[in-house]
């Protein structure tokens, strides 16, 4: 409690959030944990710290919930995730001068980076080295060498977060009233509340001239990471879908109901063109996830054709598949990225696009002349085109 109010008198906008949390002791927990509504710790583990680090390790805490990491794990490992997330929010409380225990989790390499873009990075990492076993683990900074639990990327039991070094506030999923798991309906309300929370608490803040700094970024970079990627995708493309009404025949939706509009008529869109980055940037996560949606995409607006570039510094491959065809996506490549091959080759092939889809990290500044045709990046790191429009993907679901 003491711990609390210090950090309310010296790290308002910390201070103000961590009212929200109720304090639970949990001798179970290895050090402390939080899953939006309580933090649960144990009761040694605060002992052995110093009223610095207590409130350091609070504001840890605090910041998961304003990010709604907590919210945010889907599917992913929750070792793993647990990491980044640590990644993901200690330089910014570093940055405001609050003292964290001594093996805290800081990598430079991951500065400036959310929380999904850092676990898609270290998961690449974990699969690269469970594929090649002569290459040694590699450790993190401080000596972790793993994603939670052990460097093999195992995982431990959902809800029981393992200690590992440099691991000392966990991020739990949210639950709901009753302390079961919340639904992705409860999920959804619990994430926009701390979103309402967090901008609060940053007005507040700077009220009193001690705005904390680096917050506001991966504050809305969090809001981003919460749209439908799937939705946007679909709109994308319905935009550059030829439609028109027809009263012959009318809608099928409201005729059973005696009322009488008419039919959207589409006509096909065309030829698409999809260029995927296979310089590794992209996990095979998110490949499978873009291709199932494209697939369903695809039975929906009928497109001539669906044409694939595989693309690093140099066109690799390509593959060509029809409206009725699941897309499946098969990289080839691993070299530097550059982004001028993918759209030099739809140039040679004389293609005139409807659009071109690009999955990419973005991190390369080799972009050709904008094209006449409509771009959309899809990408899991928070990076923006230099044309075009932008997709920050989640592999999650």
């Amino acid at each position: 409690m003491r711990a609390r109010t210090q950090l309310l008198l010296n790290q308002p906008f910390f201070g103000t959030l961590c009212l929200r949390l109720k304090l639970v002791p949990d001798a179970s927990l290895p050090t402390m944990a939080t899953d939006g509504r309580r933090i649960l710790y144990n009761p040694e583990f605060v002992d052995g710290l110093t009223a610095a680090e207590l409130g350091g390790v609070l504001a840890h805490e605090v910041l998961h919930c304003a990010l709604a990491h907590q919210c945010r794990r889907g599917t992913r490992k929750q070792g793993l995730w647990n990491e980044a997330c640590d990644y993901a929010v200690n330089p910014i409380l570093i940055d405001n001068g609050i003292t964290l225990p001594a093996d805290a989790l800081v990598n430079p390499t991951f500065t400036g980076l959310g929380a999904e873009e850092i676990y898609a990075r270290l998961d690449r990492e974990r699969e690269s080295q469970r594929s090649s076993p002569d290459q040694p683990t590699q450790a993190s900074d401080n000596g972790s060498s793993g994603d939670g639990a052990s460097a093999d990327g195992g995982d431990p039991a959902v809800g029981q977060p393992a200690k590992c070094a440099g691991g000392f506030g966990e991020v739990l999923d949210a639950t709901d009233d009753s302390g079961a798991p919340a639904s992705q309906a409860e999920t959804n309300r619990q994430e926009h509340e701390w979103q309402i929370a967090a901008e609060q608490a940053l007005v507040s803040a700077k009220a009193f001239g001690r705005t904390p700094g680096g917050v506001e970024r991966p504050l809305t970079e969090s809001r981003k990471q919460a749209q439908d990627w799937r939705a946007i995708l679909r709109d994308f493309i319905a935009a550059v879908d030829p439609s028109d009404y027809a009263w012959t025949p009318p809608s099928r939706r409201y005729a059973a109901m005696g009322i009488y509009l008419p039919s959207v008529i589409r006509s096909g869109i065309g030829e698409i063109v999809i260029a995927v980055d296979t310089s590794g940037s992209i996990g095979s996560e998110e490949l499978q996830q873009f291709a199932a949606e494209i697939t369903a995409i695809s039975g929906e607006c009928r497109p001539e054709q669906i044409h694939v570039v595989y693309a690093d510094a140099a066109v690799h491959n390509s593959e060509t598949f029809g409206p009725d065809d699941p897309v499946v996506l098969h990289p080839a490549g691993g070299g530097g990225t550059d982004f001028r091959p993918a759209f030099d080759w739809v140039a040679e092939q004389g293609l005139v696009p409807k659009c071109l889809i690009y999955l990419t990290d973005l991190c390369c500044d080799s972009y050709p002349d904008e094209p006449d045709y409509p771009v959309l990046w899809v990408t899991d790191s928070q990076a923006e085109g230099q044309f075009g429009e932008t997709l920050h993907i989640r592999a999650d679901a």
